[in-house]
């Protein structure tokens, strides 16, 4: 059952929750084949960079982890649906500096924010932040269009990733 205050969302609806919720169950069990350490030890903190609904974080819930979930600043305030699920947020705007220890998350999850955000700032600033609150080892999944992925891989090589 979606939050009372999904409709309360500019676009929201109870329809587009349920099917954020049933996109995110999908991909987290592909996410799980792609990073086997996904709901083991070795991966305690993650940050869902550009959530919608929180939906990632919910599905999962019953893992030994916890989600951020990162509301941009620049979408549709969609943080008080995220606080109904039960789930640790926050606003922010990724053109500025994320307020964290260094090296704090060990898997930071990227959907659609560069298609959403270029007209903003670089991309470069953006990985560049994401490489300092990036524990060694540390995972980046990133779901773009091609565009986005290719300029990455051109950037994340010379950041030795």
């Amino acid at each position: 059952m979606a939050p009372e205050r999904v409709g309360d969302i500019h676009g929201g609806s109870a329809s587009g929750f349920k099917h954020d919720n049933s996109k995110w169950k999908v991909r987290a069990k592909h996410y799980k084949k792609l990073v086997p350490a996904i709901g083991t030890d070795k991966i305690r903190n993650l940050m869902d960079m550009n959530t919608l609904y929180g939906g990632f974080a919910a599905a999962l819930i019953s893992d030994p982890l916890w989600v951020m979930n990162v509301v941009s600043s620049y979408a549709p305030n969609t943080l008080a649906v995220v606080y109904d699920r039960g789930l640790i947020g926050t606003y922010h705007d990724w053109c500025e500096a994320f307020s964290t220890y260094p090296r704090t998350y060990d898997l930071l999850h990227l959907d659609g924010l560069f298609t959403a955000e270029s007209h903003r700032c670089e991309m470069k600033y953006v990985l560049l932040e994401m490489d300092r609150i990036l524990r060694p080892n540390g995972y980046a999944i990133i779901r773009e269009s091609s565009y986005y992925v290719d300029a990455v891989v051109a950037i994340a090589k010379g950041m030795k990733w």
